[in-house]
């Protein structure tokens, strides 16, 4: 993997004690993904013989590693390792049951699971206005190698974690998994317990890993029960969904790389405008959004900046493929064709839609993917994408157009630079989320042109449990080559000749045991866009 983009030291508002039994040292770390302004430095190692020694005495009122413990935004030589103390993870001001105090969190990672051969070790301190969440950037790792990890804060040991680096220089496979949408009281996550069950070098969340909404009663109801807007609400409504075991047991097993959708923030959001907010804007909001949303996940990022938080980033997997990680929501442009801006109304036609000037990435974005993309040095280009790029025409058959706005469809001017762009790339690939559907699509250079040239595929995961859309599009979108109205995730594994989707769907969302099988399985060549079903 390599790294062409510099950032402000990441944890430069955290601090890391590394030490033996003579001392400890305080330290700073850094990230090194492909992200804006990221810099390639990280905490230094401490013998494995040695002793970490802590500051901040832990007083805690029962164990604190109540919502598990992840892996994240993994690189060759290094792994980001996450926890959030919480001993009462549903205390209903959202702090997880803790004080205001700094807590010193002892972190290990080892070459074996009973951590014989200790690799590193060291002390993170753990603050109030961080939601007492821990991201460690353990380095010095090799590549392609599993990695064991834990936490321990006074008489409390975590559950223990497995890391895995991802390949570099020239690796024969990539195996991931891509997931989205997963409103809890819809359903379990038998998919994430069938995911946890695989060999896989990575997951690819491309959003809506909360829902915003009230709780719903049912068989079980996410806290609060009211829509979330503070900090403390999106606190609670994290911890509601980490203490799902299915999806601990993923996250404990499987590096994850994640984006946003809509739902992390509220329904529909853009830019600053959060519909059904008073003003439209709420900046406040937004920024209690994205804090939360920064502490309950394996990210190697800066903390927000109020409601700024840049998570556009992208992974080289030595020179068989490259991930460009993409943010749809917090640099676009507003819906058009909507009468106000918080009007959910989200299909229509009108002469905005089409203004040259209108962005869905935002300026800085566009330019980078735009670079990234002719870089080359890669056999495939992995767009992780959340919201549908090939297009989707929702009317009826013999109707006007419908189009849905807050997709690339509410952008065909930004879509066409970014197409353009495509067109010129190694094998594009776009993996999509957000439509509550499975989806084999076409991407064509002019969108809903049958006789343009295919330059893509397009692959969208099903729904880990939210609601079926179960609209048939088939009428009015021929570029559509399978829809599947079920849920489970897509299975993704890439070689230097060869991509493979499959779309694996869970038989019964109702039941965490559900069986969880191949529902379709579709092949793209190395040098021709066109799939085939196989």
């Amino acid at each position: 993997m390599t790294v062409d983009r510099n950032q402000p030291n990441p944890f430069s508002r955290r601090r890391f004690l590394t030490g033996s039994v003579a001392a400890a040292a305080l330290i700073a770390t850094g990230c090194s993904d492909d992200g804006p302004n990221r810099t390639a430095t990280g905490p230094s190692t401490s013998s494995a013989a040695g002793r970490t020694t802590t500051s901040h005495a832990a007083k805690l009122a029962g164990d604190p590693f109540t919502l598990g413990v992840a892996s994240g935004d993994p690189l060759p030589d290094r792994m980001i390792l996450w926890t959030r103390l919480a001993p009462d993870a549903l205390a209903a001001d959202g702090s997880g049951g803790m004080t205001a105090d700094p807590v010193d969190v002892i972190w290990e990672i080892a070459a074996d699971e009973r951590f014989a051969k200790m690799v590193d070790n060291g002390v993170y301190t753990a603050l109030a206005d961080q939601g007492h969440s821990v991201h460690v950037d353990a380095k010095a790792l090799d590549p392609a190698t599993e990695y064991w990890y834990r936490f321990r804060v006074g008489e409390w040991t975590s559950p223990v974690g497995r890391a895995r680096t991802l390949p570099a220089d020239s690796p024969r496979r990539l195996t991931l998994a891509v997931a989205n949408c997963q409103m809890m009281e819809t359903g379990a996550y038998a998919a994430y317990r069938h995911m946890a069950e695989q060999d896989l070098d990575l997951v690819l969340h491309l959003g809506d890993y909360i829902y915003e909404y009230p709780g719903v009663p049912g068989a079980r109801m996410s806290q609060p029960d009211r829509a979330i807007v503070n900090l403390g609400d999106y606190r609670l409504r994290y911890a509601s969904y980490h203490l799902d075991p299915d999806l601990q047991a993923a996250h404990a097993r499987l590096p994850f790389v994640a984006t946003w959708d809509d739902h992390e923030v509220a329904n529909n959001y853009m830019g600053d405008v959060v519909p059904a907010s008073p003003t439209g804007a709420d900046l406040d909001r937004k920024a209690a959004a994205y804090q939360a949303w920064w502490e309950n996940l394996p990210v190697r990022l800066d903390p927000p900046d109020g409601a700024v938080l840049d998570v556009y980033r992208r992974f080289d997997i030595g020179n068989l493929a490259r991930i460009h990680v993409l943010d749809e929501r917090q640099h676009a442009d507003l819906p058009p064709c909507r009468p106000e801006p918080d009007n959910t109304t989200d299909f229509g036609d009108c002469d905005a839609r089409s203004a040259e000037d209108r962005t869905r990435l935002g300026t800085d974005q566009e330019a980078w993917l735009a670079e990234g993309l002719a870089k080359g040095g890669v056999t495939w280009n992995l767009l992780g994408n959340p919201v549908v790029l090939a297009g989707v025409d929702a009317g009826a058959p013999e109707g006007d157009p419908a189009y849905y706005l807050d997709v690339w469809d509410g952008f065909p001017q930004a879509r066409q630079r970014l197409l353009s762009q495509m067109a010129d790339s190694a094998n594009p690939v776009v993996l999509t989320g957000d439509y509550h559907q499975g989806m084999v699509l076409d991407v064509h250079e002019t969108p809903f042109d049958e006789t343009s040239p295919i330059i893509a595929p397009e692959f969208m995961a099903c729904p880990i449990s939210s609601v079926l859309f179960s609209q048939d599009v088939t009428g009015r979108t021929p570029h559509l080559r399978q829809q599947l109205d079920n849920h489970g995730y897509l299975a993704v594994e890439v070689t230097p000749d060869q991509l493979t989707a499959r779309f694996q769907v869970v038989a019964d969302v109702a039941d965490a045991a559900s069986a969880v099988t191949t529902a379709a399985t579709w092949v793209v060549d190395a040098g021709d866009p066109v799939t085939r079903q196989v």
